[in-house]
């Protein structure tokens, strides 16, 4: 085996050393030197990797041990996010830096440095135990930053090959270094575009002012209309399918050592505003949601130039809980901007697609299905242990605000229900300047997954 698995910073700062952009082409050599360093490490393991091409970014498909064992897969990303604005970053995004207990680069977080949690973690138990029972597929992929287009008909295509008894995630969030989460439910997600044409061309505001509907203003009004006055979307049957969490899933986010007035500060806004019937740290988690992230049209330059727009647009997004489903939430939304679009505007809803919401609810607790895999029954209260003697805590179980499509696509093609730790925490800046990756966590989380892997395999 490699010795680089032996140092986890040196393994995470040189595969951050790729800028491994998936939404940008002229990052294509980033993306081919951390799909290779990927490739090399997963060999370093004793996998046999094959790379398997998609219209875009390929995946690799590690395994290795019998296909009698219990099988465990595990997944991550080797894309990340591009790293502007450059200059709000403190050093070269490419170019890890450790300072004050963090090491500072694009991916070290969001997803390379869980990775190398699993790797290092893996690398450790195999030398104690080279003939660690259990057959792990290890499913890393180049498209998650963005939306994983592929994803899917690579599953639909080798959905034999990843048939397990349980799906091992390391891609979510947890509230600091010393307190980590069991991921229970990812929200879903729908996306589009909104683009709204008046006249065929922009016109002088004085000349023609009065005569006809301002794009924009056609666009606010329409925009308006999503929401009542306390926040809660007016789409007509948005809330239809909304399943309400468990009553011990309110208990477990009580836990949570995060206060509103915390949590209010740590966003720097003046008062927060959930939605009616939900705290603001339980609409994030438990609350399906209708986001505007853009709109504009007009002259955007400095000063002022009098012009009536010929076009406006806005995206949005909403995030989706269970039992909502995103094709039929996309439908609702749609109708309802058109709707309210007034007949001197054309308006052209353009979706951008998703995934459905996915939860998962621990073996034991109320709502469960009892039909869990002997793997997944056994894996999720060894980890706890396993993170409890290393951090001092056991963790929360909860769902998070966020999407990862994929989840749901590997439960519903090929049968694998997820055990998620969270591994990154708010200050790790995910997607911003200076990302970063807790080195408490991150050693932490090695000795946590060292003995869950071990003990995993014991009596398997």
């Amino acid at each position: 085996m490699s010795d680089l698995l032996d140092d986890p910073v040196k393994a995470l700062t040189e595969y951050v050393s790729f800028p491994s952009v998936s939404a940008d082409s002229s990052f294509s050599d980033g993306i081919c030197g951390a799909r290779e360093f990927a490739t090399a490490r997963m060999k370093d393991l004793g996998f046999s990797v094959e790379t398997i091409g998609t219209p875009i970014h390929p995946v690799l498909l590690g395994t290795r041990g019998n296909p009698s064992w219990p099988r465990l897969v595990i997944y991550g990303h080797y894309d990340v996010q591009p790293p502007d604005p450059i200059d709000l970053w403190s050093s070269d995004p490419f170019a890890a830096s450790v300072r004050n207990g963090r090491i500072y680069g694009r991916g070290a977080a969001d997803n390379k440095g869980p990775q190398i949690v699993h790797m290092c973690a893996l690398h450790r138990a195999l030398k104690k135990n080279p003939d660690l029972p259990l057959h792990i597929t290890y499913l890393i992929e180049g498209e998650e930053e963005i939306g994983s287009p592929s994803f899917r008909p690579f599953l639909e295509q080798r959905k034999d090959q990843l048939a397990g008894d349980m799906l091992l995630v390391s891609d979510t969030g947890s509230p600091g270094s010393d307190q980590l989460v069991v991921t229970t439910g990812l929200r879903g997600l729908t996306a589009m575009e909104v683009k709204l044409t008046g006249p065929k061309q922009d016109l002088h505001s004085g000349v023609h002012g009065g005569a006809l509907r301002n794009p924009l203003q056609a666009l606010v009004q329409i925009c308006s209309t999503l929401h009542d006055e306390s926040g809660k979307v007016s789409v007509e049957g948005f809330y239809d399918d909304v399943l309400e969490p468990q009553a011990w899933e309110r208990e477990e986010l009580n836990k949570l050592p995060t206060s509103e007035e915390e949590y209010q500060r740590f966003l720097g806004v003046p008062r927060l505003s959930p939605p009616p019937g939900f705290s603001a740290l339980e609409a994030i988690r438990f609350s399906p949601t209708l986001e505007f992230n853009g709109l504009g049209g007009g002259y955007q330059g400095e000063g002022s130039k009098t012009v009536i727009p010929a076009e406006a647009f806005v995206k949005i997004t909403c995030r989706l809980v269970p039992n909502q489903k995103s094709e039929d939430i996309a439908r609702k939304v749609k109708s309802s901007i058109e709707s309210a679009c007034p007949d001197s505007i054309k308006v052209e809803v353009e979706l951008k697609g998703g995934g459905d919401p996915y939860v998962v609810i621990p073996p034991g607790k109320p709502g469960s299905s009892g039909d869990e895999s002997p793997l997944l029954n056994k894996a999720f209260p060894l980890l706890e242990d396993c993170v409890n003697n290393q951090f001092g805590t056991k963790p929360i179980y909860l769902r998070e605000g966020g999407s990862i499509p994929i989840i749901r696509d590997l439960q519903e093609v090929a049968g694998l229900e997820a055990l998620m730790l969270g591994l990154f925490t708010n200050e790790d800046n995910l997607h911003a300047p200076d990302e970063s990756f807790n080195l408490k966590i991150m050693n932490r989380a090695i000795d946590s997954f060292e003995s869950f892997f071990l003990k995993l395999g014991e009596d398997s």
